[in-house]
């Protein structure tokens, strides 16, 4: 049996104990593959068993993503038969279909978890803005900003302004508990607004890492998508532009590298060097095919080849530093498109055409128009 195979086994006996017993809180995240599952017992999948090494935080231990690996995913999910779609968990279909086109419009929902006491975890309107700008300008491409280089995806994000009860909203719940504040407690079956209409983002300690979902849409045919458990979690003091915690991960990209699991990405070194040849690139590795192929996980920001050609540092799906990260290929906005349509439709709140008018609302149309 291959290394890689019993490192995989080893990591599901891990999994299996940690589902088994409370998670603790945000402690132990110093082994080199993680620890354990980010939540409680009751979640059927945490974050942390990641082949990678950590990063240089002086005095601090922080993993820069806690979502499983694709070893782990596919042991708790398994890997859909005959999954039609063109972005499943083993293959992406670059069909031309999914290039950016009209624009989805997501609604989120920002869950401020603190401690019991409020004093911690403390998050301000303007900076939940912030990083809802920085989705924006990532997603979108914005010209002048950081994620100008990168591809417009023709994918937005706005505050919801509407509640799941039909009330007006800013978009951002607070609660002060510790023990959801330390990642644990299954917060999610309490707070979550309805996640097939709503992205829920929650901040907390993010049990020792810097950001992570529990799982990628794809992952078992999409059976897990739109459980009260579908969410991003972004470590506290990472969040926004000029974050409390300070260089290099202050610049908002935690939320755009984890939402862009959220919508079907992989990490560029999923599966080390992988082949960079269509259509095998396709369906292995990241299953993208402009992304080239890494070996390992990259920090830092100095240029480094470790699979014969350019490592993607500048990719939101690696592990640099923030303002290193600046963009998301034309390939990997075809995925997130069709990840849309197949996993999360129930997301979009209008599609957004070039004319302005989203799709449906035709009342406020030129009846002088030809």
């Amino acid at each position: 049996m291959s290394n890689r195979k019993l490192c995989s086994l080893a990591l599901f006996a891990l999994m299996l104990t940690a589902l088994l017993a409370p998670a603790s809180a945000a402690s132990a995240a110093d082994s080199k593959n993680g620890t354990e599952a980010p939540g409680s017992s009751i979640e059927p999948a945490g974050g942390g068993w990641q082949d990678s090494t950590t990063p240089p935080f002086p005095g601090e231990q922080h993993l820069r993503c806690g979502t499983p690996s694709r070893e782990v995913r596919e042991a708790l999910y398994g890997i859909a038969t005959g999954d039609p779609s063109d972005c499943s968990a083993n293959l992406t279909n670059p069909t031309p279909e999914y290039d950016p086109g009209p624009t989805y419009t997501i609604d989120v929902v920002v869950h401020i978890l603190m401690n019991d006491a409020c004093t911690q975890g403390v998050i301000s309107d303007e900076l939940v803005e912030s990083q809802i700008d920085i989705l924006n300008e990532d997603f979108l491409a914005l010209p002048g900003t950081n994620g100008s280089n990168g591809t417009d995806s023709a994918i937005q994000f706005r505050l919801a302004t509407v509640d799941p009860d039909g009330d007006p909203t800013a978009g951002i719940t607070r609660d002060c508990n510790t023990t959801w504040f330390d990642d644990s407690g299954a917060y999610w079956n309490s707070l979550a607004w309805d996640p097939n209409r709503y992205l829920n983002i929650y901040t907390n300690l993010a049990s020792g890492f810097l950001g992570y979902v529990p799982f990628l849409p794809a992952d078992g045919g999409g059976g897990q998508v739109g459980q009260p458990h579908d969410r991003v979690v972004i470590l506290w003091d990472a969040f926004g532009r000029d974050a409390p915690r300070g260089p290099p991960y202050d610049q908002g990209r935690t939320a755009t590298h984890e939402v862009g699991h959220y919508l079907g990405l992989e990490h560029t070194f999923s599966g080390g060097c992988a082949s960079e040849t269509p259509p095998t690139c396709y369906s292995t590795g990241d299953l993208i095919c402009d992304t080239n192929s890494e070996s390992v996980p990259h920090f830092g920001c100095s240029p480094s080849s470790t699979c014969g050609s350019e490592d993607p540092i500048d990719n939101y799906m690696d592990y640099t530093d923030d303002l290193c990260m600046e963009k998301f290929t034309l390939e990997q906005s075809r995925r997130h498109r069709c990840t849309l349509p197949n996993y999360r439709s129930g997301l979009d709140t209008g599609v957004i055409f070039t004319d302005g008018f989203e799709s449906g609302d035709t009342t406020a149309w030129s009846t002088s128009v030809p």
